[in-house]
């Protein structure tokens, strides 16, 4: 088994879990610096610009470190994979980049786990076909789990307001755009960590069964 490599790959699972934190993180200082605040202070004027100047600095270092994040995240992968790094510009596909990424052969020099074992038993036809049914599959998974992180947020803020449901869903219909920007965020985030996590459960699975052995005589 491919210790440096599976390493690897988790540290971009571990990376690639970090972009919700960096966005919440972000969110969280740019409320809290609101130059609203101020009014009535003196000097209002001048102070309300370098708060918002402060409030666009915090909003630039966000998207530089989840970008950065996501450029870590594919370059990682491609270590696991021994691949070279001329594969690294598809990372700017987004996830159509990675799920190509994640599809790439291992070159590493020690012997395959079991993951990787699979998928060299698989010619190319057979090979192309899986990863055309896995990708339309993990598609349908992420709004599925959307779906259901959806419907989950409905409910909580329902029991923390005690609002009725229907009347969370009239706000949300009132804010449209931003749910559905937020609802495709959602199933961009699934989509990757699906694929991410795929050679683990693999993996996982294999391990189980290798170490089950067969049953034990009477």
């Amino acid at each position: 088994m491919q210790v440096t490599g599976n390493r690897n790959h988790l540290w971009a699972a571990v990376v690639f879990l970090m972009i919700p934190l960096i966005w919440l993180a972000g969110g969280a200082l740019m409320a809290a610096i609101d130059p609203d605040k101020l009014a009535g202070h003196a000097h209002y004027v001048r102070n309300y610009r370098l708060l918002e100047l402060a409030r666009g600095g915090v909003m630039l270092a966000m998207f530089g470190a989840v970008v950065i994040a996501w450029f870590v995240t594919c370059l990682l992968l491609l270590r696991s994979k021994h691949q070279t790094y001329r594969w690294l510009p598809l990372a700017l596909l987004g996830p159509i980049g990675l799920a190509v990424l994640a599809s790439l052969r291992n070159l590493g020099p020690g012997p395959p786990d079991f993951y990787e074992r699979l998928n060299r038993r698989l010619n190319l036809f057979f090979r192309v076909a899986y990863e055309i049914g896995f990708f339309m599959l993990v598609w349908t998974l992420s709004w599925q789990l959307m779906s259901l992180k959806h419907e989950a947020m409905i409910s909580l803020h329902s029991a923390m307001t005690g609002l009725p449901r229907d009347q969370v869903l009239e706000q949300q219909n009132d804010q449209s755009a931003m749910w559905a920007f937020s609802e495709l965020n959602d199933v961009v985030y699934f989509f990757v960590l699906l694929y991410l996590l795929r050679p683990v459960c693999v993996n996982v699975v294999g391990s189980l069964f290798k170490h089950r052995g067969p049953p034990a005589a009477d």
